[in-house]
């Protein structure tokens, strides 16, 4: 009769030792991983058009450049579409920022007022200070943080390098871009023969995942960013330009944007208008769109082929951003997703295989 092997081995306790040091080091260096992360998404998204220029004989090499021109163009000729219609906008909001800060203290002022905490001159005058203090602070701490940047070695420092961080994006993007098609070949030689058509099967089964979630939220949320524009618009919100931009991005990821974007206007927009009509306007706007992405733009852009719960995306993003900050945000669903493929092989091998075999 055989003995059973020990479940923890020398081979396995290595792999535990360099799987918990390796997350270490990303954990660690999670900020110098960020533009590493983010070349990644970048050249991943964008492979199906240089793999249609590498079907019309262009190098694959000479492909990721073509990519990288027209991003670059595409953000210049937005950035000069754009910037002034948002710093007219952003100009304008800091000069009403005195008017809804009286709004603020008068509506605060009849809430208290009705609670009888104290005296109307008191709370008056408390809020007063206050308020005004609050409408300083942004400011105050971007002249500050300016001139500390500015003046010592540690900001100028940190300023260099992230210069660097963003200048070394194109060039790791066009490396990966270049080499994306060699990356699981190579991978697969490491891992041992009677193993290696289950790992490619479940490599490719997560590159499946991936690539529908990310091509297909991409185009969701320009869709959704063009559509909160609109909206935005014509319910008069201010920033609406901004705001729908940062909205329909923010809708990549499920209820993120009614967490985030939705307090913001409205609260804007009842500052600006302090009326039922648009309150009701723009929640509506935020119903009707995110009923729109449920029903119809997901289901026809992504199909089924996710396979990620709404809920289990967003959790992820949560807990990776709680971890990792922005590049535990870019992972968390990659990760989510390479989980699940770690689940179905589990499924698979435990389940199926013990079926058939009895």
């Amino acid at each position: 009769m055989e003995k059973n092997s020990p479940f923890m081995t020398w081979k396995r306790m290595w792999l535990v030792i360099i799987f918990g040091f390796s997350l270490w080091i990303i954990f660690s260096a999670r900020s110098a991983l960020t533009p590493i992360i983010f070349s990644f998404v970048f050249a991943y998204a964008t492979q199906p058009i240089v793999e249609f220029l590498h079907q019309r004989k262009i190098p694959r090499g000479f492909g990721i450049l073509i990519v990288l021109f027209l991003f670059v163009l595409l953000l210049t000729l937005l950035f000069i579409g754009l910037t002034p219609q948002i710093r007219a906008q952003i100009q304008s909001f800091s000069n009403n920022i005195p008017q809804y800060i009286k709004i603020l203290e008068l509506w605060i002022l009849k809430f208290l007022t009705k609670l009888k905490i104290s005296s109307q001159n008191e709370i008056q005058q408390f809020l007063s200070d206050n308020l005004n203090l609050f409408a300083s602070v942004p400011l105050k701490t971007i002249q500050a943080s300016s001139d500390f940047l500015l003046s010592t070695t540690k900001g100028i420092f940190s300023l260099a390098m992230s210069i660097l961080y963003i200048g070394l994006i194109p060039v790791v993007v066009f490396y990966i871009g270049r080499d994306m098609k060699e990356i699981s070949p190579v991978c697969l030689q490491y891992v041992h023969p009677d193993y290696r058509k289950e790992v490619e099967k479940r490599l490719f089964r997560l590159d499946e995942l991936l690539s529908a979630f990310i091509k297909g939220q991409l185009i969701v949320g320009i869709i959704l960013s063009m559509l909160y524009m609109l909206g935005f618009y014509f319910m008069d919100v201010p920033l609406w330009l901004l705001l729908g931009i940062l909205t329909g991005l923010a809708s990549m990821f499920p209820y993120v944007e009614w967490i985030i974007a939705f307090p913001i206007v409205i609260l804007l927009t009842v500052l600006q208008h302090q009326d039922w009509a648009h309150f009701f306007g723009v929640l509506s706007i935020f119903a009707i769109l995110s009923s729109l992405t449920g029903m119809f733009l997901v289901p026809k852009i992504l199909g089924e082929k996710i396979g990620l719960h709404p809920i289990v995306i967003l959790t992820s993003i949560l807990v990776g951003g709680e971890l990792l900050g922005f590049i535990g945000i870019l992972l968390a669903v990659p990760i989510a997703a390479t989980i699940r493929v770690g689940l179905e092989a589990v499924y698979d091998y435990y389940i199926i295989s013990e079926d058939n075999s009895s």
